[in-house]
């Protein structure tokens, strides 16, 4: 079986850890744009990434439909049982982020609506086109990398509202 050069890629910067933009070339606004979400080579969402008083925050601007529903993909997990019916379209689920100075946005929060959870997984930019996400849990860490999307299609609506998620 074939695996995309995308895929090999992003193993190489996971476990071998070469880095292909140093720490210094860097810049706070390098996070910001549209990133997707992807289970096994297929987005699942695509979120964007964008600055707000000196933060960084992130939505959710399109979400795949479960399958087994022709609806909107819904915020099923959380925790308060009046929010399980909201879409995930335009949630925003990353909060406050702030960027280190180096390589990396933290500091914030994050809603992991597959969970019902809030956590504060590190940011890390791999390449101009790859972002890492590492959560750690106790001893433990859990590391996804997000690539950048190149151009968003007609079929990829950017929703200008934002649904607060401070009912998370």
């Amino acid at each position: 079986m074939a695996r995309s050069p995308s895929l090999l890629v992003i193993l190489l910067y996971l476990f071998v850890g070469i880095p292909s933009i140093q720490a210094e070339d860097v810049k706070p606004d390098d996070v910001i744009g549209v990133w997707s979400v992807e289970t096994d080579e297929e987005a699942t969402e695509h979120i964007e990434i964008y600055q707000r008083d000196g933060l960084y925050f992130g939505k959710i601007i399109w979400a795949k439909s479960p399958e087994d529903s022709s609806g909107p993909a819904l915020d099923v997990k959380n925790k308060k049982e009046e929010l399980r019916s909201r879409s995930l379209v335009g949630l925003e689920i990353i909060r406050d982020y702030k960027f280190n100075g180096e390589d990396s946005w933290e500091d914030g929060e994050f809603y992991a609506y597959k969970k019902g959870r809030t956590a504060s997984p590190k940011l890390t930019l791999i390449d101009e086109d790859h972002l890492k996400i590492q959560v750690k849990i106790l001893l433990f860490k859990k590391t996804f990398v997000w690539p950048r999307v190149q151009q968003v299609s007609p079929e990829t609506p950017q929703n200008p509202d934002t649904t607060d998620p401070s009912d998370q």
